[in-house]
């Protein structure tokens, strides 16, 4: 491939000093894909310190007699990327022990801790309604996902089995997908859409299931992220036994409202680790908004981005070599040199407080993660330590090379044109495993 189409460093750290392996326009910039986000994590762990935890909260300013709430109840997030199904049960459980059985009002949703912009214009234009899409809110739940599964009916003619979880009403559920014979799902189609009242989804699928099929599943966000918390609320409350006959809006808490129950989120080092390994674009967006909202709520992109560029500009690099819109990496907008993804490399590897946190987010050769099936030869199995990236037509590898006496090379492979995917990854596997020695 044309070496510029490249951009790539990298550099050998031993007691004798520092000295460059590899260097092929190592200050000209491509554009970057994921390894975004590992200039995403570097700014968390300079402005958030580590053991920071998220927080849900439900607040009311409502009288209490006996075990009944006399009012409306809120949901207001903290910008916690975690909150999951657990932590919700945990919360309503919360909830149960403080001696509410009865909620008489609604339940309130206030995302308010962050601005209403759910989808950021900065990134990639082409919209999915697949899970890596997944919309941005203070108040999130499952990762702004749902869990569709397809499975066949009992016999051919049947309706398809579909369900969702969680299976709250925020969904709703429009099939006319048949079982058919063989084992087939080729002709299987699922969409989802909003609402026209804008307070909900609508989960479409037809086509057809062979009755010998295995179940199709699939994961699709959703498009109003604070409803879909509240609604998985309303859920999770009658699991419990609590009652509840209102509805489920907006709002924001009043001033005067009380803590009822808290659920506090993974701290945020583990959240760097569960945005690296698997690359999700989700948590590094909630992540950038967090880094804004600490200084000045509500949190915006923007905001967020300014935090990912002054960081970038504190390390001296030229401003010719970083432009940052989003912190993903899930846009064309972005720009880096491999020499500015080394010197945050190097940022990180030489702090005591962070350097063990950052290393430990980053997938594993042959191991875990975005890594998992790469470079797990003899030799070079979990020697690498690194960040993936990809969009079409831009591949990227940037972060450590272990070595048996204790040395480290540090680096940085962009690539952007229209060589296959694979073999880029082919010769940046290459590039790695030869800079391995034992």
């Amino acid at each position: 491939m044309p070496l510029d189409s490249l951009s790539l460093l990298a550099v050998e750290h031993s007691a004798a000093g520092n000295r460059a392996l590899l260097e092929v326009n190592a200050r000209s910039t491509r554009i970057p894909a994921s390894v975004t986000k590992l200039i995403t994590a570097a700014a968390v762990f300079r402005e958030i310190p580590l053991g920071t935890r998220f927080e849900t909260r439900l607040l009311s300013n409502a009288p209490r007699e006996g075990s009944t709430l006399r009012g409306d109840l809120v949901l207001k997030g903290g910008g916690d990327p975690s909150l999951l199904s657990e932590n919700l049960w945990l919360l309503v459980n919360r909830l149960a022990q403080s001696g509410i059985g009865k909620i008489d009002g609604d339940i309130i949703v206030d995302d308010s801790y962050f601005d209403a912009v759910l989808i950021d214009p900065g990134r990639d234009t082409k919209r999915s309604e697949m899970a890596y899409d997944a919309p941005v809110s203070a108040l999130s739940f499952n990762w702004n996902a749902m869990a569709l599964t397809i499975q066949p009916g009992a016999r051919v003619g049947d309706p398809a089995r579909v369900s969702l979880e969680p299976a709250s009403d925020y969904v709703q559920i429009h099939s006319t997908a048949r079982t058919v014979a063989g084992n087939s799902i080729a002709r299987l189609v699922a969409s989802r859409r909003p609402t026209p009242e804008q307070d909900g989804d609508i989960l479409s699928v037809s086509g057809e299931i062979g009755i010998n099929a295995s179940p199709f599943e699939s994961y699709r966000n959703v498009s109003q992220p604070a409803l879909w918390a509240g609604s998985n609320l309303k859920l999770y409350l009658a699991y419990r036994g609590i009652q509840f006959g209102g509805q489920v809006r907006h709002g924001q808490a009043p001033d005067n409202s009380r803590l009822l129950a808290k659920i506090e989120g993974r701290p945020v080092e583990q959240l760097v680790v569960d945005m690296n390994k698997v690359s999700s674009n989700f948590i590094a967006e909630m992540l950038a908004k967090n880094l804004a909202a600490r200084r000045q709520p509500p949190g915006s992109m923007a905001a967020g981005m300014a935090i990912l560029n002054e960081y970038m500009a504190a390390l001296g690099l030229d401003s010719t070599e970083y432009a940052l819109v989003n912190p993903s990496g899930l846009t064309r907008q972005n720009h880096l040199s491999a020499n500015a993804l080394v010197r945050v490399l190097e940022d990180m590897g030489r702090d005591f407080r962070v350097e063990n946190e950052f290393m430990a987010s980053l997938p594993i050769s042959g191991i875990d993660g975005t890594l998992r099936n790469r470079m797990g030869q003899t030799g070079t199995k979990g020697w690498v330590r690194a960040k993936t990236g990809y969009i079409d037509g831009a591949v990227s590898l940037a972060g450590y090379i272990g070595r048996g006496n204790g040395e480290r090379v540090t680096f940085a492979f962009l690539y952007n044109g229209p060589a296959p995917a694979y073999q880029v990854r082919a010769l940046f596997d290459k590039l790695s495993s030869q800079m391995v020695v034992h």
